[in-house]
């Protein structure tokens, strides 16, 4: 399958910045080129990292052309979206604190009475039921829920896994109130989106036409492990929702294992597909 996917490349006088995807995240590369040599050969390729296992990353309101310096947008599961500023003739990790010469926060999204070391997020994957897919997982919750965990745990996973569109990482102040009354947030990255490239919705192998079912599986084999493996919850403690083509999973999955939930939340969902796309006087299936 594929390694790493390219989505944008923009061009400075010195560098280009090229943006996609690699392990289920979004990517920053810097590419800096030799002034000194008539055929503007490549001298370095650095990719952006970052503190947070899991995030959303993307390029900012970058209008110079003839500038060394770059303007990205950040944000996580645990820190509000932020501009950062970047050196690109020295591109190394750049960290949420903005340290060091070469990154500066420029700006962050205030959230009243949010404190960020009161959370935590990670990233893993989780095995699929095919045995040789890697399902890409966020989480989010409050430190003292896992420092002290003796018991499980009230859980909730979210999941879309259509049209190729990824579901990122990124920080929503509504999973506070979630989030303080001890709950753990769970995004499943299934089948079906585009957070591992293209591959990750095209047949064979992704969730497109034949094969949408790896979109159900994906997201009900998540639930299992959270709850078998990982052990941070129970069935009657794991609640699911999904919006729109998302709704469209959560019904799935609630029908392919039943016992496996507590609580689903079912948003505008688009569940009945045949029906809805034959009629011609819905305004979204005729255009």
């Amino acid at each position: 399958g594929e390694v790493r996917a390219i989505d944008t490349i923009t061009p400075f006088v010195h560098h280009a910045v090229i943006t996609g995807r690699e392990g289920g995240l979004p990517r920053v590369w810097i590419v800096s080129f030799d002034d000194n040599d008539d055929d503007n050969s490549v001298k370095k390729f650095v990719q952006l990292t970052f503190d947070e296992e899991a995030h959303d990353v993307d390029l900012g309101p970058n209008h110079l052309y003839d500038t060394t310096t770059l303007i990205l947008s950040y944000s996580s599961l645990v820190t509000p979206l932020s501009s950062l500023l970047v050196d690109m003739n020295h591109p190394v990790t750049t960290s949420k604190e903005g340290e060091g010469k070469n990154k500066f926060v420029m700006k962050q999204k205030v959230v009243p009475n949010y404190n960020p070391d009161l959370y935590t997020c990670e990233r893993t994957t989780v095995q699929s039921r095919d045995g040789q897919t890697l399902i890409p997982v966020s989480l989010v919750y409050k430190k003292d829920i896992i420092e002290n965990n003796t018991k499980h745990h009230p859980t909730h996973v979210t999941g879309y896994g259509s049209y190729g569109m990824s579901e990122e990482a990124s920080f929503d102040y509504t999973r506070l109130p979630l989030l303080n009354r001890g709950v753990i947030y769970v995004i499943a990255h299934v089948r079906g989106g585009g957070e591992m490239g293209r591959q990750w919705y095209e047949e064979p192998n992704g969730a497109k036409y034949k094969c949408k079912m790896n979109t159900f599986n994906d997201f009900v084999d998540v639930a299992r492990w959270l709850i078998s493996s990982r052990n941070i919850t129970t069935s009657e403690l794991l609640s699911c929702e999904g919006r729109s083509a998302g709704g469209l999973l959560i019904g799935a999955s609630v029908n392919q294992d039943p016992s496996l939930w507590k609580v689903a939340i079912l948003g505008v969902p688009f569940v009945d597909v045949l029906c809805t796309m034959v009629d011609s006087t819905i305004p979204l299936t005729a255009g």
